[in-house]
């Protein structure tokens, strides 16, 4: 090949691959804005944003890869609960009845929400590191520094 096709080649395979770098950083950027507002005290919203967040358009493969360990966990967490507060709010129509009103189903559903919940936070052990790594590698790699 002649040097004058060269070289518009590699500065094509150079501006190229800088796009590519550039175009993670913004996925990495994006993801870690998302997951810093998962959180949010009324349940409804707080599903609707893990929901988004586990349905991010991404092509960055370390991108996706963490999005892939977080959103399990995410997703873990809400369950634990949501679970929690059905069985709450069933304790709490529990003992605000009286003794011969008591639906003996709900001490049932009680036990059950709490299992599910308890299983839950099993989960939330086991996907927490592995997170937490994936995060923390992400933001050593991308976060930009506070002035």
């Amino acid at each position: 090949m002649r040097p004058c096709v060269i070289g518009p080649l590699l500065l094509g395979l150079v501006l190229g691959s800088a796009c590519g770098g550039e175009e993670e950083a913004n996925e990495a950027r994006l993801l870690l804005d998302r997951y810093a507002t998962l959180e949010h005290p009324d349940l409804g919203e707080r599903r609707r944003r893990v929901d988004a967040f586990n349905r991010l358009p991404l092509r960055s493969e370390r991108v996706i890869a963490v999005r892939d360990a977080c959103g399990p966990l995410q997703d873990a967490l809400l369950e634990a609960e949501e679970q929690s507060t059905v069985a709450r709010r069933l304790v709490e129509r529990l003992e605000g009845s009286a003794p011969g009103e008591r639906d003996p189903a709900d001490a049932e559903r009680v036990e059950a929400a709490l299992g599910a919940s308890n299983e839950a936070l099993g989960r939330v052990r086991a996907l927490r590191d592995p997170c937490e790594s994936a995060l923390a590698e992400l933001r050593a790699r991308y976060e930009e520094e506070e002035p």
